[in-house]
């Protein structure tokens, strides 16, 4: 008798806990954005996202929404600027141990790039006074009604494609100046505010 009852008993909880699965309900949004509760979730809605309601109506549990390829890439893009960054600070740290220390090593970079236009200046004075010479030599013997040698016409040609190129050279180094600049500005602030959480930590 007793194993009778047992016997029925097991199978009144295996009846009522299949009822409580089966009583399981699902809320999601269709193709048409209308709302849908069901005992299952379509496979083409899923990606979608879902609820898991209990027989009473309440939520068990939320499955968001699968991300987009391009949430996907934006996720990618932002871990990749972020080990960037990583990677970053910690070469600012190895390098200066305080402001002071950037403040310095910026103006040796300063200092070496005005350094190199100086001396592209002095060379465009040095070819220019060549030139000057050439042009007078080649004055010369145009008033004596002779053909200008081709040699010294080879070198003003050489004079001037040797000032056009110091000039870039000038206007490049001139740039250089200003991105020195400014990212000495970035790299100053960062620099402090890591340092400044370095010693929040310690």
């Amino acid at each position: 008798m007793l194993r009778s009852f047992s016997g029925v008993l097991v199978g009144l909880l295996i009846s009522v806990a299949a009822y409580g699965q089966q009583a399981q309900l699902y809320r999601y949004v269709d193709d048409k954005g209308v709302t849908v509760l069901g005992n299952r979730v379509p496979p083409e809605f899923v990606s979608r996202g879902y609820e898991v309601l209990d027989s009473n109506g309440r939520v068990r549990e939320v499955i968001p929404a699968a991300p987009t390829p391009e949430e996907l890439q934006a996720t990618r893009e932002a871990r990749e600027a972020q080990a960037r960054q990583r990677q970053s600070d910690t070469t600012l740290l190895r390098l200066y141990s305080s402001q002071a220390d950037l403040d310095r090593a910026h103006a040796r970079q300063l200092a070496q790039i005005e350094s190199l236009i100086q001396s592209a200046r002095g060379e465009i004075d040095g070819v220019q006074d060549r030139r000057e010479e050439l042009q007078q030599r080649a004055a010369v013997q145009e008033r004596a009604g002779r053909e200008i040698d081709a040699q010294i016409l080879q070198e003003l040609a050489h004079a001037d494609d040797e000032t056009e190129r110091l000039e870039r050279l000038i206007e490049a180094k001139q740039l250089e100046i200003k991105e020195v600049r400014a990212s000495f500005v970035h790299q100053r602030a960062r620099l402090g505010y890591l340092l400044g959480a370095s010693d929040s930590d310690s």
